[in-house]
């Protein structure tokens, strides 16, 4: 062991030694012996939201609400429209004709058995045309939304569209101060602070840094993250060398996620400023887009939240560079298309976004939904933010067209799956919202649309299902062609294979035109050389496209075993999703995935044995799921991702031509990554640097009562030696944040 040290003194020496600039641009509480990591406090009591009671929405005309009518009323018969004639399409191809001829009370009453035989198919198809009715009205909202998308584009924006400040730094008024927070839990601790010192720095070249203060709010519960971000924490400061521009605090009354940890905030230093901007884990923003969005609040008063479009970068796997190519290619038109149909009753997502303080606060301290005595945790806080701003008549908005936002995505498909698995939990639950009082149109509406995103993959489920089981009366039961005495004609059962074939060339064409009309506008916007050339960028659509349609059925199963748990009540642990790179082995690939294997094999062997004719239409469905450790374990691999990247394949302009923050990004990670610790706990006990860092940023400061001191030389005499590494992380954690109790067990 190094010289640890031994007294208050010591400890400031020590660090002094180490963080020379660390003291310098913070605050020591000299009574307290403490290092300030935060700002001082100004409390302001907050009072949590009453579904039922309280905050009811402003009633008022809005100046835009006829156009809201007209552009949601249009997207309303479009789909119907759509819908209609692709059910009607769907009903004529069906085999079974003889919907007039059904007689079910008549048939009953003279033979029973033989009346639940002929009506059966055709219960099975009108089951069949209605789930498909739901799934196509479900697709068609994703076309016109793109359609929209694409015509606000070739415009360049609408009457309504977020005006951007030519002259940011003008608009705002100097004493409006915003705190840029970052909450986070368990994290990569090397990749929060590169992307956070990225994104300070980029503030920092606009001359604008003053205007913003930049918060780490820790709920991290493992004793080794904790030492890590004490350290990446110090290391920033004593290298940015700026006083009282960094906070970082870990808080250890961890309730309610990340929506505790931010009413948190809000309680203790939320009335110092007039706006927060959330960052994620993985955020990085430029300093132009932090004032742009300052700027675009200035001059739009009634704006309670803006939400930035975050763009996919740095990522290097298969999987991930995919995910990456597809969002900067598609997500255009997308943002495009919702700021259509929103207008100024946008949704939130969660993070990249600016927040006026005083209605937040006032309006958005979310409360558990109750069931009877149980309470009801909300997951999913950034719709149910959005809505309870909106039910107070201030506006969301998204800026769709500012640049300057990134985000990253989970590397490999088991990895963004457990994030839908929480997102599916956090999304079903918040359909308690759906009839709650105040709740604006628009927002009901998100509400529904944002389960069905993976209740959309149950339904397809049961839809191939019930097919199946119609192939299965269709091949094995003999056909009645007579359904009652008095018919003249003979129905014959058939299958229109040519309506069948229009009918899935019209649902791909929904699926892909929105695809081919963004290879135009992002060659015509950034060029063909910033995406690798038109061959390459062509490609890459093309091996998109397919990619996504070998990950639909894999989705499909995961996302119903996701809403099946959901609505059985299971319960999940909510971890953050795994950011590096690092493949998985083929035990991980195949232990997720064999369920899959089996499922589309024996399926397959089913449609096979009824009728090899019908395996067209089941082979694109099933072979994924067949294949699926494979294609998961490949997807994952880093290697196969740079070779496509050689081969200038999944290019993006963020790539070829990045910005500054994101090269920081990956300068800053090579050197945090450097100054990690890889057992911080023990690092905190033996390194003296690191032994001074926790000591002097423990939170506790007891009485120094008899009491207290007996409870102190208690837990010394209890924990020493090679006991303290087996110690769960909480009483790590408790240990840690005791400076006399720690301090005498580092000398042990």
């Amino acid at each position: 062991m190094q010289n640890t040290p031994t007294s208050d003194n010591e400890f400031v020496q020590t660090i002094n030694q180490k963080w020379q600039n660390l003291l310098h641009c913070t605050s020591f509480n000299a009574p307290r012996k403490q290092i300030e990591s935060m700002p001082k406090m100004k409390r302001q009591a907050i009072r949590p939201h009453y579904w039922d009671k309280a905050n009811r929405q402003i009633t008022r005309k809005l100046p835009f609400e006829l156009m809201v009518f007209i552009r949601r009323f249009l997207l309303l018969l479009l789909i119907i429209g759509q819908t209609l004639i692709g059910s009607s399409y769907l009903s004529s191809l069906l085999p079974y004709q003889g919907w007039a001829e059904v007689n079910f009370i008549n048939d009953w009453q003279i033979n029973p058995s033989l009346a639940i035989g002929n009506i059966t198919p055709y219960l099975l198809q009108a089951v069949i045309i209605t789930l498909f009715a739901i799934l196509f009205a479900w697709i068609s909202i994703g076309f016109w939304t793109a359609i929209m998308g694409i015509w606000v584009t070739i415009c360049r924006g609408d009457k309504y569209t977020l005006k951007m400040p030519k002259e940011p730094e003008k608009s705002i008024n100097k004493s409006h101060r915003t705190a840029l927070v970052m909450p986070i839990c368990n994290e990569d601790v090397a990749r929060v602070f590169a992307g956070l010192k990225a994104t300070w720095q980029s503030l920092n070249q606009t001359g604008q840094l003053d205007l913003c203060d930049f918060y780490v709010l820790s709920d991290t519960n493992s004793a080794d993250i904790y030492a890590n971000e004490l350290k990446a924490w110090a290391d920033l400061v004593d290298d940015i060398n700026q006083p009282n521009s960094v906070f970082y605090r870990h808080r250890e009354r961890r309730v309610k996620r990340k929506s505790g940890n931010i009413d948190d905030f809000c309680r203790r230093f939320g009335n110092q400023y007039e706006y927060m901007i959330i960052l994620d884990a993985d955020s990085v923003m430029t300093g132009k887009c932090i004032i742009d969005l300052i700027a675009m609040m200035e001059l739009t008063p009634n704006a309670g939240i803006i939400q930035s479009p975050p763009k996919t970068i740095r990522m290097r796997t298969l999987y991930g560079r995919i995910q990456q190519f597809a969002n900067q290619t598609y997500s255009d038109i997308f943002c495009s298309g919702v700021h259509y149909w929103q207008l100024k009753e946008a949704q939130y997502w969660g993070h990249n976004a600016i927040i006026r303080l005083k209605p937040f606060m006032k309006h958005c301290i979310l409360t558990p939904f109750t069931k009877g005595k149980q309470a009801i945790h909300i997951m999913s806080h950034d719709l149910v933010e959005a809505s309870l701003m909106g039910r107070a008549g201030w506006q969301v908005m998204i800026a769709y067209d500012l640049s300057g936002s990134y985000e990253e995505v989970p590397a490999n498909i088991i990895e963004d799956l457990k994030r839908d698995n929480r997102w599916c939990m956090g999304n079903l639950i918040n359909l308690n919202v759906l009839f709650k009082p105040g709740i604006r149109f628009i927002h009901r509406v998100m509400f529904a649309t944002s389960a069905m995103a993976y209740l959309s993959s149950l339904l397809w489920l049961l839809f191939l299902v019930f097919s199946t089981l119609l192939l299965l009366i269709f091949n094995t039961y003999e056909p009645q062609y007579f359904l009652h005495s008095n018919q003249l004609y003979p129905v014959w059962p058939r299958w229109d294979e040519v309506l069948a074939i229009k009918l899935l060339g019209a649902t791909f064409t929904l699926l892909l035109a929105p695809k081919l009309v963004s290879f135009i506008i992002v060659l015509i916007k950034t060029g063909p050389k910033s995406v690798g050339g038109v061959i390459p960028f062509a490609f890459s659509i093309i091996l998109e496209v397919l990619f996504s349609m070998i990950l639909a059925p894999i989705r499909m199963i995961f996302h119903s075993k996701f809403v099946i748990k959901a609505l059985l009540g299971s319960k999940i642990q909510w971890r953050s999703p795994a950011r590096n790179d690092d493949a998985l082995t083929w035990r991980e690939a195949v232990y997720f995935c064999w369920p899959l294997t089996l499922i589309g094999a024996v399926w397959l062997y089913i449609v096979l044995t009824l009728n090899p004719q019908f395996t067209t239409w089941f082979i694109a469905i099933l072979v994924p799921l067949i294949i699926s450790p494979l294609v998961v374990k490949y997807s994952s691999l880093t290697s196969i991702g740079m070779v496509m990247k050689k081969a200038k394949l999944f290019l993006t302009k963020e790539e070829t031509h990045p910005n500054q923050a994101i090269i920081d990004t990956d300068l800053n990670l090579a050197k945090t990554q450097m100054n990690m610790i890889e057992d911080g706990f023990s690092a905190a006990l033996t390194k003296p640097e690191i032994n001074a860092l926790v000591i002097l940023l423990s939170t506790h400061r007891h009485l120094n009562n008899e009491k207290q001191k007996a409870y102190r030389e208690q837990c010394i005499e209890r924990y020493h030696g090679d006991s303290l590494a087996n110690l769960a992380d909480d009483r790590k954690l408790k240990l840690m944040a005791d400076p006399e109790i720690f301090a005498k067990l580092s000398l042990k």
